[in-house]
């Protein structure tokens, strides 16, 4: 009886996944789907949950080397050939340039897979090959610490005055901020998670070069915005990033100690017990005042009931340059300049998902970036699609969108 109902349970998933139901792609049910077709009989769902807790990612476990996948509990020969078959199609067997113009779509549709830290992925020094560095998530993003801007303005202002310096100390920002070591450590790796910041040498990224050139005390929606969209839409910010594409999108309006219950239970098995009791509740308690206290209050997003419950609203009023170059920089991180808007509003990190955008809203967003020039909106051949112009990236975008502020100033 055991055998039949995992039998109509795979039966059922196929057909789904078929009928293209959005709650069947992500990287979880994508690869415990790929399994069925290897491990029988079995339920295949906590396999796949543990693969993409140990590597990453489903880019990153397709890519793992078999040496490492014939270590995990559960995978076989025949498992780990399918996994490594599915990554040398989805790799591709010529280069784009030897590919006629129908294979090369093709082609960029297959990188979909592709993780968004793939990019910027640590290379061997000697060989310039990429490290084998599983992903890892940040469980405690904020250190136990708020978010509060003015203390994180004298952070970026003082990495601003020495952007020349090739890597900043960490006594060095103590020193000069006036904040204590833990705050300091949270600061930066909280700015670090908004891509503001390089962890590995303390030093601002080109975005974060700009907020602090441009908007040091982040008054600007547009700066929020982006801020929002990295933090919230980056699969490594465990907390953050499941807040925002996970349980917003799937639960009712609940209180905090509703989201404290749904983070016991989703990650019950995956952490040890006691780091889900300790670190969980400051995790969302720095988030939940981030939203509703701190600068990102400006964008509307989270709201508190009378009953103390949380829910999140909607969110339209784009800066049109910060809405592009999120687009630019989602499709940059799935190696992809072809996206259908219906796939990219319903996966999580995406824009539309982090800020709640259903297909119809996002595809209004859309059509305004296209009659602006800055993207293609396909629609005729009952097509849906977003293409990318070349030459544009997310930084000449934000770039711009900073100008236009200066001349209106």
């Amino acid at each position: 009886m055991a055998d039949q109902g995992q039998a109509e349970y795979r039966k059922t998933l196929r057909e789904r996944f078929l009928a293209g139901e959005t709650d069947t792609h992500s990287d979880e049910t994508l690869l415990e789907l790929l399994l069925t077709f290897a491990v029988m009989r079995i339920d295949t769902r906590p396999l796949a949950e543990k693969l993409v807790n140990i590597f990453g990612s489903l880019s990153r476990v397709l890519s793992a080397a078999p040496e490492d996948l014939n270590k995990i509990k559960g995978l076989g020969p025949t498992s780990v050939t399918l996994l490594k078959m599915v990554n040398f199609i989805r790799s591709g067997t010529e280069s784009p340039e030897k590919c006629p113009p129908a294979t090369k779509a093709v082609a960029t549709q297959q990188k979909l897979f592709a993780d968004p830290t793939d990019k910027n992925t640590p290379k061997h020094p000697k060989t310039s090959k990429p490290l084998k560095i599983a992903a890892r998530r940040k469980f405690q993003v904020s250190r136990s610490h708020l978010l509060e801007f003015n203390h994180f303005s004298r952070i970026l202002s003082f990495l601003y005055e020495n952007k020349d310096t090739k890597r900043i100390s960490r006594p060095l920002l103590i020193e000069n901020s006036g904040l204590p070591d833990g705050q300091v450590a949270s600061l930066v790796s909280i700015g670090a998670s908004m891509g503001l910041i390089q962890s590995v040498d303390q030093r601002l990224a080109p975005i974060g070069l700009l907020i602090a050139e441009h908007d040091i005390f982040f008054e600007k929606h547009g700066s929020l915005e982006w801020c929002h969209y990295k933090g919230a839409g980056s699969y490594q910010n465990l907390i953050w990033f499941e807040v925002f594409n996970h349980l917003l999108a799937e639960e009712a309006a609940t209180t905090q100690d509703g989201w404290h219950e749904y983070f016991r239970r989703k990650l019950s098995g995956q952490y040890a017990e006691n780091t889900i009791r300790d670190h969980v509740p400051k995790e969302v308690r720095f988030i939940i005042d981030a939203y509703l206290k701190r600068n990102f209050s400006k964008l509307e997003i989270l709201h508190q009931l009378p009953d103390n419950r949380l829910y999140r609203r909607r969110y339209t009023g784009f800066a049109p340059f910060v809405l592009v170059a999120m687009i630019y920089d989602f499709c940059a991180s799935k190696e992809a300049r072809l996206f259908q808007v219906d796939e990219m509003a319903a996966m999580p990190g995406s824009p539309a998902m982090v800020f709640g955008l259903d297909v119809a809203s996002f595809r209004q967003q859309i059509e305004g970036l296209h009659n602006r020039g800055w993207l293609r909106y396909e629609t005729t051949h009952n097509l849906d699609q977003i293409r990318l112009k070349p030459g544009y990236s997310a930084l000449e975008f934000l770039t711009a969108y900073f100008d236009e502020l200066g001349i209106r100033n």
